[in-house]
């Protein structure tokens, strides 16, 4: 099961849902998790530091390394595609390949058989790398702020999916709406998660992930959230996240 995490927005918690995801279903089995961001935050996060000439998703994104080659291990039990800088090269590098839109989906193929999760942190854009993990994608979690103004650029999001279900991926299911950073019990986190569940009829909606310190100290720490802390209010979240996926698996 190959599980994006996208939305084109920044600061909305992508990387810390994917290393929360990942080391959840580390837990179950085997799980690759893919950093396709250049600012390379899942790879710090999980306290890998980048050697000079290490390989890493841009070496695989451009061809010039098979993903196997590319991998590393982490102290969480996660394996790791890391990435960094060079991939902001990549959409320019691409541009006259003709099938540059399925790269990722081609070299993770032959790499399925020896992974039972993948889950893919994605840069805030819409840009190749993003459709290249919706492409390669069976399902999609889509972290939302929650605030009034991080809630404006979803619908362009959900348009674009309808896309890239018409044009690249008949197969990709939304797995659901994960509202981060929540002021829990206040007012205006009650008011979105009303706006959010109105607005995405048929989008499951999972309760909020409460904003809280441990997050950051917890990426600082190269550890997955469940392993920094046992606060069952911030690691909840994301366990149903991680049932709701292991359901739509079957």
């Amino acid at each position: 099961m190959i599980t994006a995490i996208a939305n084109q927005k920044g600061g909305v918690a992508k990387t810390t849902s994917t290393l929360a995801l990942a080391g959840l279903l580390a837990d179950e089995g085997s799980c690759l998790a893919i950093d396709l961001d250049p600012q390379g935050n899942l790879t710090t996060g999980l306290g890998i530091e980048l050697e000079v000439g290490q390989l890493t998703s841009y070496d695989v994104i451009t061809g010039k390394a098979k993903l196997e080659q590319a991998i590393v291990a982490t102290a969480s039990g996660i394996e790791l595609l890391p990435g960094e800088i060079s991939l902001a090269k990549v959409e320019k590098e691409l541009m006259n390949t003709p099938d540059r839109f399925h790269v990722l989906k081609h070299q993770l193929k032959p790499y399925l058989e020896q992974v039972e999760q993948v889950v893919i942190d994605c840069p805030p854009s819409l840009g190749l790398l993003t459709i290249n993990a919706l492409s390669a994608a069976d399902t999609l979690l889509i972290p939302v702020q929650c605030q009034f103004f991080a809630l404006k650029g979803l619908q362009g999001l959900l348009e674009t999916i309808e896309t890239v279900r018409r044009k690249l991926n008949p197969n990709l299911k939304v797995l659901g709406v994960l509202p981060t950073m929540a002021e829990t019990n206040t007012v205006i986190t009650q008011e979105i998660m009303k706006i959010l569940r109105s607005q995405l009829d048929g989008v499951r909606v999972f309760d909020p992930v409460p904003k809280s310190v441990k997050f950051p100290e917890s990426n600082m720490a190269g550890a997955p959230i469940h392993q920094y802390t046992r606060d069952w209010k911030l690691v909840q979240p994301y366990r149903e996240v991680m049932r709701e996926l292991l359901m739509l698996e079957g």
